[in-house]
């Protein structure tokens, strides 16, 4: 699926020489979310280019970052990149949808402790680099999107009640897209999409996009905004004690990005252009309890360019963690 579209990874976890805290080995296509129940931000999945691009290797490890440390909880279930990733606050609990290994995945996932725990697989539905979000407001897990198969992206939006998945008819849906920025507004009760790759067209690499939609439940509804240029491939995540949406780099026509946005529902602004290096996939996720978005890995180029540095954004500024201290005089 491209250089920056979905492949795939896996690596034993080793020191980096790039950082003094040991971290997961280097990756893209990965997932990060914030799991509230143990107040830490969990990495799980991805790939990674081997042989000069020539084969792939995936990942099924289980991190957690407490904010100083990265620890590996367990190795466990399907080796997959591009999964969609969400916390279901109502049940505590971390769950996974689709992703790609080899193949578009099908699987409704749970982390029951440190184990993977299929919940249902639906062919119907498989999919990789989908927008995956739980709306906390309607108990709802929300998917729209991703790829099913080489230049084909989807453009269904579908909700799980914990029952059962229903396809939502929408009369003015967002166009098909895949590696889109897709981020549940609590504040708001919103889910807010941007960017993306969309459908190639015959003999075209597929478009990057960048256009705002927001989805409450009934309807998506586009918003006419000027922000970040098109893209896809950004981190993304919802820092709920600003009420904002924060996007982070990602990949367009010119190349890689390292510009850091948010969105307050009504206009987006442009915070830095400092920070992590451009990339795509640095994939990004909110901790509560520190107040800190954190980012990790990504991809800065092809195809030995896969990253697993960690950076940290405060509201104002990034900074990296486990850096090496400045050499002295």
């Amino acid at each position: 699926m491209g250089r920056i579209g979905l492949t795939g990874i896996l690596s034993l976890a080793v020191p980096t020489a790039a950082l003094a805290i040991d971290a997961p080995p280097k990756r893209a296509h990965h997932a990060l979310v914030y799991d509230e129940s143990r107040e830490q931000v969990l990495l799980t999945g991805g790939s990674t280019p081997l042989n000069r691009g020539q084969s792939f290797q995936f990942f099924n490890d289980v991190w957690s970052f407490d904010g100083a440390t990265w620890r590996l909880l367990a190795e466990s279930g399907d080796r997959l990149s591009g999964i969609g990733l969400a916390y279901d606050t109502r049940r505590g609990r971390v769950v996974s949808f689709a992703g790609y290994n080899g193949q578009t995945a099908d699987a409704l996932r749970s982390l029951d402790g440190k184990e993977w725990r299929v919940l249902g697989r639906f062919a119907e539905m498989a999919a990789a680099e989908p927008g995956f979000v739980y709306d906390a407001e309607r108990d709802r897990f929300v998917v729209f999107g991703g790829s099913a198969g080489q230049g084909r992206a989807t453009g269904d939006t579908w909700e799980y009640d914990g029952t059962a998945w229903t396809r939502v008819a929408v009369a003015e849906p967002p166009p098909p897209r895949q590696a889109h920025a897709m981020v549940y507004d609590q504040r708001r009760k919103r889910t807010v999409l941007f960017g993306g790759m969309g459908s190639a067209k015959p003999g075209q690499p597929p478009p990057s996009l960048a256009d705002t939609w927001e989805y409450d439940g009934r309807s998506w509804t586009r918003r006419e905004a000027s922000g970040p240029s098109a893209r896809h491939a950004a981190g993304v995540a919802y820092d709920s004690k600003r009420g904002l949406v924060v996007l982070f780099g990602g990949a367009g026509a010119d190349g890689f990005l390292g510009d850091t946005w948010v969105w307050d529902g009504a206009a987006w602004k442009k915070l830095s252009d400092s920070g992590p290096e451009p990339r795509a996939m640095g994939y990004l996720a909110y901790d509560k309890r520190r107040d800190r978005i954190v980012l990790f890995g990504g991809r800065k180029g092809w195809p030995d360019g896969d990253l697993n540095d960690t950076w940290e954004w405060d509201g104002a500024s990034w900074r990296r963690i486990g850096a090496p201290a400045p050499a002295g005089p």
